[in-house]
């Protein structure tokens, strides 16, 4: 929070309303705690601009230490000429406080500021690392630089092999493979996202960073003494490399409002606020699964999977037993008559299947295996042989291919709906889409 100086409340009114909008956004779903240096006392024995702000915007939210709490003070002037109680720890919920601490000021505490601690009645687990510092640079397929001659030729030395082959489970790998295959060798990529920080480097900030590792590396074996010259100047090195970055930075910005200013439209401006959100992290921290707040992604990821397993089991409240049984009755009956039967069921023809690809949704994510809508689009008269033989061995012997059994599942929480993700998100499954949509 600003301190206090000459028209100073203005600009801490302005951290007042942030931390409102925040507050009023996340109190129905979380437990909120505020806390930090709030130049400010709640102290009766101190009252100016700041206090009474700060006093009225505790009232107002609900806001308390949780405890009564000793008048100790947390903040001391490096002149001594001044000190008060300006650090927090507040709560909307009283109950979520077990131990509130101010500790005493420590001769080797360099800073003007104690600490303050506060002992929870919930457990908050240190922060998990993020997945995503082990993820895999992101590219989007060019699909309109592509070369779909070759694209095919590639293809075409597989079409054989999966006509020929009765097992339904090798044709879909070869047919799978062979799209693959060949959509790396002539489909150009462009990178959107790479493995480490999610900037990218301009050529003068590679240099910078190859320089500061060679020197880090020499300095390493000359046995990293600090008071070594090699430290000295990989510290000035990181320095120009710190500062050509945030002059980047700088000129990225001006360029982006320049051009808003010189040619507005509504990509530019739909730009400005996604970088205006953008946000380092891309994990959820916590999920309310049936009262219980699930800070860990492995028992996140159970959850889902229980809530996904309870999905598929019959409740007696919300079904109906007497027309479940018949169903599953009509369904032997008619397995039955499938395999009594002496008469061929009705085949697909290259142009059912022809027809069925040219439908096909094109600008989708892909599957699981990396195959869209487009590896099949730009390939049609190719694989439509295969494809044919396939869907035609799946009704002759009665059975799917097991890659059709696999499917990448995305939960997608309702705007309206934040506390609980039970009957409360909607799912997409790219369950081999492209290949069942067919």
């Amino acid at each position: 929070m600003p301190t206090c100086n000459t028209d100073s409340q203005f600009e801490y009114t302005e951290c007042l309303d942030i931390i409102y909008d925040i507050i009023q956004k996340y109190q129905e779903t979380h437990k909120v705690i505020l806390c930090g240096d709030l130049n400010g006392t709640l102290l009766s024995t101190r009252s100016n601009k700041h206090d009474k702000m700060l006093k009225n915007f505790v009232a107002e939210m609900g806001l308390s230490t949780g405890q009564d709490i000793c008048e100790k003070h947390t903040f001391f002037h490096h002149a001594w000429s001044s000190s008060s109680q300006i650090d927090y720890i507040l709560v909307q919920d009283k109950k979520l406080v077990l131990n509130y601490t101010i500790d005493e000021k420590s001769s080797i505490n360099l800073s003007a500021h104690t600490s303050v601690r506060v002992i929870t009645t919930i457990d908050i687990p240190a922060k998990v690392k993020s997945a995503n510092k082990n993820r895999k640079a992101k590219y989007k397929l060019q699909w309109d630089q592509m070369d779909t001659n070759q694209y095919n030729r590639l293809i075409q030395q597989d079409i054989t092999a999966i006509v020929d082959e009765n097992n339904i489970n090798t044709q879909v790998d070869i047919l799978t493979n062979s799209l693959v295959r060949a959509g790396n060798i002539t489909i150009p990529t462009k990178l959107l996202q790479l493995k480490g920080p999610k900037w990218k480097a301009s050529p003068e900030v590679q240099i910078l960073i190859k320089s500061c590792r060679n020197i880090y590396k020499q300095w390493q074996e000359a046995g990293k003494q600090k008071e070594h010259p090699l430290a000295t100047t990989l510290k000035l090195e990181k320095r120009k490399l710190r500062s050509k970055v945030r002059m980047e930075q700088a000129v990225s910005r001006q360029s982006l409002y320049q051009q808003i200013m010189d040619n507005p439209n509504t990509q530019l401006f739909y730009r400005l606020i996604n970088r205006n959100r953008s946000s380092q992290q891309t994990s959820t921290n916590c999920l309310k699964i049936n009262g219980e707040l699930n800070f860990i992604p492995e028992d996140q990821r159970r959850s889902f999977a229980s809530y996904y397993e309870d999905l598929s089991v019959p409740k007696e409240e919300l079904f109906d037993n007497n027309y479940l049984n018949l169903c599953k009755i009509r369904q032997q009956l008619y397995e039955q008559a499938m395999d009594q039967s002496t008469v061929e069921p009705e085949l697909f023809t290259d142009t059912e299947v022809m027809k069925a690809i040219d439908e096909l949704n094109t600008k989708k994510s892909a599957d699981e295996f990396g195959i869209s809508a487009e590896h099949l689009k730009y390939s049609k008269t190719t694989i439509t042989p295969a494809l044919t033989s396939i869907f035609n061995n799946i009704l002759l012997n009665k059975a799917v291919p097991t890659a059709f059994t696999f499917g990448l599942l995305t939960p997608v929480l309702k705007k309206t709906k934040r506390s609980n993700y039970h009957g409360e998100l909607s799912w997409y499954n790219s369950h081999s889409y492209y290949w069942k949509n067919l």
